[in-house]
């Protein structure tokens, strides 16, 4: 009498566990993003303070440097907000069309926000040479991109693991490994290995091949004639595939089982078009040299920092909802 009782039990157990494992990795994703911009709130103060010392004996306005310190220490206190803020903590949220409607609005404001920060960057730094020194190598925003990518690394290497022990799918858990490699190895390249940071002098044999003198290998004379058109082409096509997604079910209907996670959660959602659309738009205009009086080549690294930021969000997003499968047991 009492068996038909224990499997309803037992799965609202497993719906408990479920939400509660859910729960889990919002809250690890909020403090993810949150200690993120702290991180570069810190870098950026570092940065002011190390610049401002330094304009002391070349001469210069040490005080140019205070706004910038000004802006990582708002940083720091908006990552701070981040990690604490119910706001965040719903948009992570999938239990409702609520929430995906926020996101939605909030993916396309933050686009919008994104442009006119651009803007308003281009109006307010007069000299060019500036503003390419700002964007350019070791720059505030390359430093940006590398944050990002290591990041979304680390989020990889959490997917990687989560599939191939928890959910036993081991082909899945191996992809994203190779994802989490290549996202270093591209933050590393951001970075130039490190050079960037510590300015070592580039080898002789390396420096004769490399476009802007570099340990890079993306910076190589045969590559840097392909990377701005190679940028549009990438972003286009992410652009297409997202807002495309429709027509992934069918596929959908054929290869999900009921025990397996939902293959649209390892795609790009399609409310992320706004930054793929704005990563796509400037550099169309950077490969094909169009408007250059108000698009410079160097506005790539605003188009590479969305395309970083899409797949980073996407990986987050994907790690959230992973945790709404129960673990599987192998026979």
């Amino acid at each position: 009498m009492s068996f038909p009782i224990k499997p309803e039990s037992q799965a609202q157990h497993d719906a408990e566990d479920r939400f509660d494992e859910s729960l889990v990795r919002q809250e690890l994703v909020q403090r993810i993003c949150g200690q993120a911009v702290i991180c570069f709130g810190v870098l950026i103060v570092i940065v002011s303070l190390v610049k401002f010392v330094s304009a002391f004996s070349l001469e210069g306005s040490p005080f140019s440097e205070l706004p910038l310190g000004l802006v990582g220490l708002l940083l720091v206190f908006l990552g701070k907000y981040l990690r604490r803020s119910e706001f965040l903590k719903s948009l992570l949220s999938e239990f409702d069309s609520k929430s995906r409607a926020s996101r939605s609005l909030f993916i396309f404001i933050f686009a919008v926000i994104i442009m006119a920060i651009i803007l308003v960057f281009k109006l307010s730094v007069q000299d060019i040479l500036r503003y390419k020194r700002l964007l350019g190598e070791g720059g505030i925003l390359e430093y940006l991109q590398a944050l990002t990518l290591f990041t979304s690394a680390w989020v990889a290497l959490l997917i990687s693991r989560d599939l191939w022990q928890r959910l036993s799918m081991r082909l899945h858990g191996f992809v994203y490994g190779l994802i989490a490699l290549a996202l270093l190895f591209v933050g590393l390249e951001e970075l130039a290995w490190g050079q960037v940071l510590f300015s070592w002098s580039t080898p002789e044999n390396i420096a004769s091949l490399n476009a802007q003198n570099q340990t890079t290998f993306h910076n190589l004379e045969f590559f840097q004639d392909y990377l701005d058109m190679n940028l549009f082409l990438v972003s286009l096509l992410a652009l297409l595939l997202v807002t495309c997604r429709p027509s992934f079910g069918i596929l959908k209907k054929k290869l999900h089982r009921g025990d397996m996670p939902a293959l649209g959660i390892f795609f790009l959602p399609r409310y992320f078009w706004p930054l793929l659309f704005c990563a796509a738009f400037l550099s169309y205009f950077v490969a094909n040299r169009l408007a250059t009086g108000l698009v410079l080549n160097i506005d790539q690294e605003w188009a590479e920092f969305m395309l970083y930021l899409c797949f980073g969000m996407g990986l987050l997003r994907t790690y959230v909802l992973l945790g709404y499968w129960p673990k599987r047991i192998q026979d």
